[in-house]
């Protein structure tokens, strides 16, 4: 009879990576955690500068995220509610409503299309969407509500939360997040974390064992899997909770299936920069700005973080947090710090109002994100469907990230609940 899987490693100590050890640890693993930064939280991380937070990767969270609250309430982390929210879209110079920034007939034909969606799974996980996964959603779209609907609702809405274009995600990515606006729509209302979007992963980090500024350089997988770090390990399982690039380096023996996986996942760049300007500057209201491509091909979004109150207002000064295009980013992705500034200021001037010139944006803070989000393309969530189905553990290695059909920080972290639970069965049927 085979012994049951105790000690686990885990490779990042992104949310998924955490939640995963986390899980493992309470149902009574021993469990270590590996992460070459020297900070916690991947894409959910801050950073503090003379008194004022900057959410680095992932900027706010809603009521659907039921997972990260349930660990705010046990970690008492205060969950905070927005101050003020009004989303708007730059066109011509100017922030328009959602609403007005397309014409009468497109609005009703998005009256209709809405009218139509049909209550679907959660798009937190897009296996159970899969069988949406026929067509991309710029096309979807642009048959049902035409042109000016994509190009000024549908597009700027993927590229301002993924920071690329509508053709490079699945009309099932689409589909599960229309469903869930018209049947959940109140649960979608913005909130923060009290301490930034660090809270929760620096809570996860006090109660496991955390090895940072620790790369892992390699994995061997098999009867038992053998972790290079500063020296060599033997655990009984791994769970690879990095960017695909990064697994794709240390994993020595992948199986078929899991190479296959690391090599078809395809992520968006994107560079997160901060400016400081007057309180005063900004509207009292608005708080999320999407920006088509067809009215910038640089700047993909933005946004007003006074909405989170005290944390982001220090001496009547807050920030804007301004995001990129992923074929910008990449343009300037290598450049030097003064350089990227200036050359965002440049732009950004042109879709927002709220700033006359570039001496009213004080650079504050930048992060550069090579491998920002996942693309969840025509055919791959169902290729990723597959892979979970068959092809997840093998050579006691598994997988865990939002690229495993679990889109932004909510889905990354049931993610990590969903392989922890997966190896916490194996071990049970094993014994």
């Amino acid at each position: 009879m085979k012994t049951a899987k105790k000690k686990i490693a885990v490779v990042g100590a992104g949310i998924a990576g955490l939640t995963c050890a986390y899980e493992l640890q309470r149902a009574g693993y021993e469990v270590t955690v590996f992460e070459k930064e020297t900070w916690v939280g991947g894409r959910m991380a801050s950073r503090t500068n003379d008194g004022l937070i900057f959410d680095i990767g992932a900027d706010h969270l809603c009521n659907l995220y039921t997972g990260i609250q349930a660990y705010c309430k046990e970690f008492d982390i205060p969950w905070e509610k927005m101050q003020f929210l009004k989303y708007g879209v730059a066109k011509g110079g100017k922030i328009v409503s959602h609403k007005d920034c397309v014409g009468f007939i497109s609005r009703l034909r998005m009256a209709l299309q809405y009218f139509f969606t049909p209550r679907t799974s959660s798009f937190l996980d897009l296996s159970g969407l899969a069988h949406y996964d026929t067509q991309n959603a710029r096309a979807f779209m642009q048959q049902r509500c035409g042109k000016e609907v994509v190009d000024y609702l549908v597009d700027p809405f993927v590229s301002t939360y993924q920071f690329h274009r509508s053709d490079e995600i699945s009309k099932a990515a689409l589909q599960g997040v229309m469903s869930c606006i018209k049947y959940q729509q109140p649960l979608w209302y913005l909130h923060h974390t009290k301490g930034g979007m660090s809270a929760l992963p620096e809570a996860f980090c006090k109660r496991l064992k955390v090895h940072v500024a620790t790369p892992v350089t390699s994995v061997q997988g098999g009867d038992t899997v053998s972790i290079t770090s500063t020296h060599e390990e033997v655990f009984d399982t791994a769970v690879l909770a990095s960017s695909t690039y990064d697994t794709e380096l240390i994993y020595k023996n992948p199986t078929p299936s899991q190479a296959f996986l690391l090599k078809s996942t395809t992520y968006a760049s994107t560079i997160s920069i901060a400016f400081r300007v007057p309180r005063a500057q900004l509207p009292q209201d608005t708080a999320i700005v999407w920006v088509p491509y067809v009215e910038n091909q640089c700047i993909s979004g933005f946004v007003n973080e006074a909405m989170k109150g005290d944390e982001v207002v220090r001496n009547d000064m807050s920030l804007i947090s301004v995001w990129l295009h992923e074929e910008f980013a990449k343009s300037i992705i290598d450049k030097s710090d003064n350089e990227i500034f200036e050359t965002v200021q440049q732009e950004f001037v042109k879709v927002c109002p709220w700033v006359k010139n570039i001496e009213q944006l004080e650079p504050f803070d930048m992060q550069r994100w090579p491998w920002a989000m996942p693309k969840f393309s025509q055919g791959h969530i169902q290729h990723v469907a597959q892979f979970l189905q068959k092809g997840q553990g093998e050579r006691n290695v598994y997988f865990a990230g939002d690229y495993l059909n679990s889109p932004w920080t909510e889905g990354a972290l049931r993610c990590g609940q969903r392989v922890a639970q997966s190896i916490i069965q194996t071990s049970k049927e094993m014994t």
